[in-house]
Formats: structure tokens, sequence, C-alpha cells
């Protein structure tokens, strides 16, 4: 015996529109969940540039300080406080612009002329050597390197004033690290003149590594300070 079930073609039709509203339901309830995921995606990748830009910013800052109170160790207040002012900003400039530790920069300075802008070096025999401020640079390779820097050297007396002697200072050291690959190298050179360095290389001669041992050591005096 068959038994047929049969509906009612008004109850099939309600069920039908029942089923694609719900389907056109489901649909936009889907897509507007898309659309929040997707806004959700977009702002959590706004979020994370905007907690990298503050990492970086952050680090900016850290560095700024470490100059500025590296500088303010060194000077032993023999520069006045806009010059450390400009100081600490070209370093930190310098820094950012070529990725050099400013510490670094600054254990140059600290072995070169112990902080004193008006440093003049000077020879084993006591006459003087031509190194001047800062950074101790003669005046020849300071003229070379103040063309990058637009700067005017015309005398000795020019390299007493530490923005200019560090910008050429500076400015001297990255050529050698370019030069030569190396910190190591490079405060060698920058210590007995590459030149010199060059031959030693040519020749096998081992480098002499005091300068280079003396200046990682005030590195990492600086290092120690206390800067925040």
């Amino acid at each position: 015996m068959k038994s047929e079930l049969r509906i009612h073609p008004v109850v099939m039709v309600a069920l039908f529109a029942l089923a694609f509203v719900s389907m056109i339901s489901f649909a936009g309830y889907w897509y507007a969940r898309l659309d929040h995921l997707s806004h959700l995606a977009e702002e959590e990748t706004s979020l994370r540039g905007e907690l990298e830009q503050l990492d970086t910013w952050g680090k900016w800052t850290l560095e700024y300080v470490k100059i500025d109170r590296g500088i303010d160790y060194l000077s032993k207040n023999r520069l006045t406080g806009e010059t450390k002012r400009q100081l600490t900003e070209q370093i930190w400039q310098i820094s950012r612009s070529y990725s050099l530790d400013p510490l670094l920069i600054l254990a140059v300075v600290a072995q070169e002329s112990h902080g004193n802008p008006n440093a003049r070096g000077r020879t084993r025999s006591g006459k003087e050597s031509g190194a001047m401020g800062l950074m101790q640079i003669k005046l020849e390779t300071a003229r070379k390197m103040a063309y990058h820097f637009g700067l005017s050297v015309e005398t000795q007396e020019d390299l007493l004033k530490p923005e200019i002697n560090v910008a050429v200072g500076t400015a001297y050291l990255i050529r050698l690290i370019g030069k030569y690959g190396s910190w190591k190298e490079a405060l060698i050179a920058y210590n007995l003149g590459h030149t010199s360095v060059d031959k030693m290389l040519q020749n096998g001669i081992p480098l002499p590594t005091r300068y280079y041992e003396r200046v990682i050591s005030k590195y990492w005096e600086l290092a120690r300070l206390s800067f925040l």
C-alpha cells in the first residue's frame, strides 16, 4: 500500500520563500562579518605600523639622550649649552644617516682629545702635529672632507669649532670604514693614516691594535654610563 505525502502549493511556496530569505540573510551576515574582519585586519596593520614607529622613535630618543649625556660626560663643562646641543643633533643625524653607533664616534673623540675642543696634537718630539680639535683632524684632510658637508675649512682655527671638527672627522672615519670594510682597520687607519695601513697590509705586516683597543675601551666606558 503506497502512501503519498502531499504538500500544499501555498506551503511549498512559503517554505521556498523562507529558505530564500534565510539564504539572503545569511549571505548578508557573512559579507558583513567579512567586511568587519577586513576592517579589523586594517586596524591591526595600522596599529602594528604605529607601534613600530613608536619603537623607532623610542630608539631614536634613547640614542639622542646617550649622545647628549656622552658629550656632557666628555666635555666636562668645556662646551657651551648651545654647542653641546648642536653637537648632539649633528652626531644623532650622522649616526642615523650612516647606521653608525653614536657612542663609537664619541669613543674616538674620547681617545683623540678627551673631549677638549681646543686640543692640539703633538709629536713625540713635542712639536705640534697639526691635528686639531675634538677628533684631531689635520687641515689637509679636513679640506677634503668638508666638501661633502658643504662646509668651509680655511685655517686650523676652523678645526677648533666643534661642529666643523666632528663633521669632517666623522666623514673621514666613514670613508675609512667604506674603504676597509671593518671598524678595526678603519680605526687603525684613522690613527696611523691609510697610506701606512695599506703598506702594512700589502706587506703582510700585522697591524698594531693598541689604538683600536683603547677606542673600544672608551666605548664600553661610555656604554656603562647611566643614561636614564
